[in-house]
């Protein structure tokens, strides 16, 4: 056997809490990145139309869908960061 190998123990598997957040997170980041991508190519294609009060309207209808999910997605992604801490540290600890 070799010394230079750097065999790590498995890690433990997450706990279910932490499971249901990471999903729930993945979930609403892709919303809110999905629905910023439905506002800036409705914006683009309503002023290509030349109609820049659609455009204005295109932004107001789904704005608060996109804020919302990233709101969200910050929030899931900062009570992450705690969970990960608690459960012992993140892989870049390891490093």
């Amino acid at each position: 056997m070799s010394s230079t190998t750097n065999a790590q123990a498995p890690a433990p598997p997450a706990s279910r809490p932490t499971r249901i957040a990471t999903a729930l997170f993945v979930v609403s980041a892709v919303f809110f990145l999905l629905a910023g991508a439905a506002i800036v190519i409705g914006q683009i294609a309503t002023l290509a139309v030349g109609d820049a009060a659609a455009a204005r309207h295109w932004a107001s209808a789904l704005g608060p869908y996109a804020f919302g999910g990233a709101s969200v997605a910050g929030l899931l992604s900062f009570a992450l960061s705690y969970r990960s801490a608690v459960d012992g540290g993140s892989e870049a600890d390891d490093a």
